[in-house]
């Protein structure tokens, strides 16, 4: 039993200090999978394995220690708090954060009438992100001190236009503003319209990798970038 009080966790900003509850242990943090398939091949020992590019998402899994004199509102009110989707954060890493796709609550285990454990599971994108990957920049050169990541794009401009990330290209039409996320792979306007008509290329070609990056958009335009960098989980 971990029991450590400074050991904080935080959802979207909210303690479990401020709920009058701390982790009963160290959170179980499963790793993300990379999917493949596999293929027999008639007179060859073992399998083909061939990697379909996908990964799985990351599980948290959290135990919290309840001790109240109203145990069942405390569960309650637990439950309001994790809900959702968000931003989880641990202090002994706090400038990352994972996001939160879905909260799984599980069953109560209750020892006295004062005191007993709750259980959320946390499903995540199998990222940790760095806050510091949150800031947009309207810089042109971007030097990645992570792993691999898919920025946000957001250009400002009227009429056709080329981004170029890397010498690679993304032909877009724009009116007033286009946002590219290349995570979801669409593009929208600020009003969440979608776009996704409005742009010719790839979007893993505007992934930015470790190290230093160029960027560039057409004359008469503006491109800002939201990196939203970190490690790989």
């Amino acid at each position: 039993m971990y029991q450590n009080e400074n050991y904080e966790i935080s959802f979207n900003g909210d303690t479990g200090g401020n709920h009058g509850v701390f982790l009963y242990d160290i959170p179980d943090i499963t790793q993300a999978k990379h999917n493949y398939n596999s293929y027999s091949i008639s007179g060859q020992e073992g399998e083909l394995i061939v990697e379909d590019g996908s990964v799985s998402n990351i599980v948290v899994t959290c135990i919290f220690s309840v001790l109240s004199d109203d145990f069942r509102e405390s569960i309650h009110d637990l439950k309001r708090w994790l809900t959702g989707k968000g931003k989880l954060q641990f202090s002994e890493s706090p400038d990352f954060y994972y996001d939160v796709l879905t909260i799984e609550h599980s069953g109560i285990e209750r020892e006295i009438m004062r005191y007993g454990r709750f259980t959320a599971t946390f499903i995540c994108y199998p990222y940790e992100f760095h806050e510091s990957g949150d800031i947009e920049t309207a810089s042109s050169t971007i030097y990645n001190p992570y792993d691999l990541c898919r920025p946000i794009y957001r250009i400002s401009g009227e009429g056709p236009c080329v981004l170029t990330v890397n010498a690679k290209l993304m032909k877009a039409n724009i009116g007033e503003n286009l946002i590219i996320d290349t995570r979801r792979m669409m593009a929208y306007r600020d009003d969440g319209e979608l776009k996704n008509t409005s742009v010719t290329g790839k979007y893993d070609d505007l992934w930015l990798p470790h190290g230093d990056n160029n960027i560039s958009i057409s004359s008469g335009f503006t491109v800002n970038t939201i990196p939203h960098w970190g490690y790989k989980a």
